[in-house]
């Protein structure tokens, strides 16, 4: 049950990184691309993994390394996209819906994975859990699925390739893949002329809570990989429900006081998310039962 340990708080980190995003995406930085293109560049800080053990690795597992994190990159693109338009917790679940699924449905397909009777309990719980939280917004729909169909395709590969080697090679190939796909991003003019637009007048402020975020986020992603090299990657995909109930409970003690950061807890949309945490804690307990 470690890998339950390590994804919790990768998750509870993520949270907070998230709640960061939604503030920068608000103004200071109102450019989605953009805001990719820098997280992937900062990625490249794996070259510091250089010294030990990195190694080359088949031609095969460094293919699916890299389409692994080009995946992410796609999937992080479609993500601030929808940040940008709507409730910070509305994105996050709309997107964790579709990608827990997709993970599901991959995993089975590439890696021949089945879950069993109680994973599946558990599983379902956290996915209906995630659904009420955050109901599929029309307006996003698209966004959340490219989302949720990138991040299952890059969860899988990386499953993949954590089967295959081990976690410092898999954690370095695949952030080159993710820093690449950002980097070929520039034969686009569109992507150049973003880019360029988001280093002009961006507060000292903006930049320093940027690296802040990034900074968290890189030490929430080495967790969350490593839960997945431990665990199996639907549940941990499945447990972004517990994720999106940190997100709800900092979005609603910072929506007045961040810019940015708002949620609804009116009426019958505040049932609907506690309904939704019910179904997630019911599904953690699950998990506890195992």
């Amino acid at each position: 049950m470690l890998w339950l340990y390590i994804a919790l708080a990768a998750y509870f980190i993520n949270a907070v990184v998230f709640i960061i995003d939604k503030y920068l995406l608000s103004s200071p930085i109102p450019r989605p691309f953009a805001y990719a293109f820098w997280v992937a560049i900062l990625s490249l800080a794996v070259v510091f993994l250089l010294p030990f053990g990195v190694v080359w690795v088949s031609p095969l597992y460094f293919i699916i390394a890299f389409i692994s994190g080009a995946a992410f990159f796609g999937g992080l693109f479609f993500l601030y996209k929808s940040v940008k338009l709507t409730d910070v917790s509305v994105a996050a679940t709309n997107a964790g819906v579709l990608a827990a699924v997709s993970t599901y449905l991959l995993s089975f397909f590439i890696l021949k994975d089945r879950l069993v009777f109680s994973n599946e309990v558990a599983f379902i719980l956290l996915v209906i859990g995630i659904f009420f939280l955050g109901k599929i917004k029309k307006n996003i729909f698209k966004y959340s699925l490219m989302t949720g169909l990138f991040f299952g395709l890059s969860f899988v590969l990386l499953k993949w390739t954590f089967n295959e080697v081990n976690f410092i090679n898999g954690i370095f190939w695949t952030r080159i893949g993710f820093a690449g796909a950002g980097i070929l991003s520039l034969i686009f003019h569109g992507a150049r002329k973003e880019i360029a637009a988001s280093l002009q007048n961006v507060a000292k402020s903006s930049k320093f809570w940027f690296i802040a975020g990034k900074i968290a986020a890189g030490a929430g992603f080495l967790l969350l990989y490593y839960s997945i090299k431990l665990g199996d990657v639907s549940l941990v995909s499945a447990l972004l429900g517990i994720q999106f109930l940190f997100i709800f409970v900092l979005a609603i003690i910072l929506r007045n006081k961040v810019p940015g950061v708002t949620e609804n807890i009116r009426g019958k949309v505040l049932m609907n998310k506690l309904l939704g945490i019910g179904f997630i804690v019911g599904g953690f307990i699950a998990l506890f039962k195992l």
